[in-house]
């Protein structure tokens, strides 16, 4: 019976573990959007996402690299040079930080990217 318990606490704490561990699992990359001017980058670290990839999605970092809007932004939108932002629920930029503009991209998508 104390054997039976066991098994069925172990069991409920594998499958416990899965359910926090399994939706980050597939991830592996941190990417960013570097807006420079009207131009626009995707860095990423680590293995990219298949398909195409949208710019304008709830999570989105946005990172400036001059003051600029954002092209192909559904609105007006505006960042600071030397800012970062993260696009909200409500498709809304807030900003997160700030950063010195000799930061390389790489380094920006590891800090910054989610």
């Amino acid at each position: 019976m104390r054997c039976r318990t066991a098994a069925v606490s172990v069991w409920a704490s594998v499958l416990l573990l899965g359910l926090f561990l399994l939706p980050g699992c597939g991830r592996g990359y941190r990417q960013v959007v570097v807006i420079d001017g009207g131009k626009t980058e995707f860095v990423t670290i680590g293995r990219a996402p298949k398909g195409a990839q949208k710019l304008w999605v709830p999570g989105r970092v946005l990172v400036f690299r001059t003051s600029s809007p954002v092209p192909g932004a559904p609105t007006q939108a505006v960042g600071t040079a030397g800012h970062v932002y993260q696009l909200n629920d409500a498709l809304e930029m807030e900003e997160i930080d700030q950063f010195d503009l000799h930061i390389p991209n790489d380094t920006l998508a590891y800090r910054y990217g989610g």
